[in-house]
């Protein structure tokens, strides 16, 4: 990537956060809380500071991201925050942040000593949207429990953590909280399934289940499997907000936005979605909207006209 190319997507990405940071700054987001717009501005700049002192696998537009969920879900809704696969503990000393404005506690489960021996269907994943093979080996992505306690004491809210070391199939057994979010960035699709096994029927319905490897093909169609997810936890499969390119959050890394996050509601409630009747498809009209219609989006008057 030369240097014109670059700059130009550094100028898109700058001019893009505003968007990508509108749920957050929304006033009903954080409202029940009494989180204001200086509380969010101030958090914002915090999380964006801990990106930059904290080696991290995960950007700040992401926690921003799930930060937003966090402060729309309901006061009344009883529950923690649980986050599988730390790293050095970026994404936890900012998600400890919002934890303790919402007042819940935030569990972190990491080996703290890097990843275990991948399995054959671990060892490299696919990663198509950016053209690449992601591999990987016992040891990496390692950080010590004194230090993400150090980076979350120094940067975060340290007193709503609690930390749980050791592998996924020796700690999440013996956890059994109510989740209201659940943030999993375990690179196995083994780590996947223990986690999913333990954690999904703790989750809240309605909550968030977000993971850091969307644009993985051997994550993402785990999602989408029938017959594990009717084996392990007698549900249809979820499927994956994300699959296979992420949320477009990010456009450094290609042509396109992408990111590695993409996320699951568990069991939505449907009654509140809007209905749109797909009697059509696209249209370019400034006159009435400045932006191209909804997919299928000859609704209302548009319907009466329809062919």
């Amino acid at each position: 990537m030369n240097f014109f190319s670059r700059t130009y997507r550094i100028l898109v990405q700058f001019l893009c956060v505003p968007i990508l940071v509108s749920d957050f700054f929304c006033p009903r987001t954080g409202h029940e809380y009494g989180v204001t717009f200086w509380t969010k501005l101030k958090l914002l700049v915090k999380m964006m500071g801990n990106n930059s002192r904290i080696l991290s696998g995960s950007s700040f537009i992401e926690h921003i991201i799930m930060a937003t969920t966090l402060l729309n879900t309901p006061k009344d809704i009883q529950g923690c925050v649980v986050e599988c696969g730390t790293y050095k503990g970026v994404s936890a000393t900012n998600m400890s942040l919002i934890c303790g404005l919402v007042g819940r506690r935030f569990k972190v489960f990491d080996s703290f000593e890097g990843l275990p021996e991948p399995a054959p269907q671990d060892a490299a994943h696919e990663v198509l949207d950016i053209h690449e093979v992601h591999a990987y080996q016992k040891g990496w992505w390692a950080g010590s429990l004194e230090e993400v306690r150090s980076n979350i004491t120094r940067y975060g809210n340290i007193n709503v953590c609690d930390f749980y070391k050791g592998f996924f199939d020796t700690t999440l057994p013996h956890f059994n909280e109510p989740c209201v979010q659940i943030f999993l960035d375990v690179d196995y699709v083994s780590s996947l399934e223990t986690c999913l096994i333990h954690l999904w029927p703790l989750l809240r319905n309605g909550g968030y289940l977000y993971t850091h490897e969307a644009q993985h093909t051997e994550i993402s169609r785990l999602f989408y499997s029938e017959g594990w997810w009717q084996k392990n936890l007698k549900t249809e499969p979820p499927g994956l907000v994300g699959a296979g390119t992420g949320l477009g959050l990010k456009i450094l890394t290609g042509s396109h936005f992408t990111s590695a996050l993409g996320y699951i509601v568990k069991n939505p409630q449907l009654s509140n979605f809007q209905k749109f009747d797909q009697v059509g498809g696209l249209k370019l009209d400034f006159s009435a909207t400045g932006k191209l219609t909804k997919p299928g989006a000859m609704f209302k008057g548009e319907k009466n006209r329809a062919n």
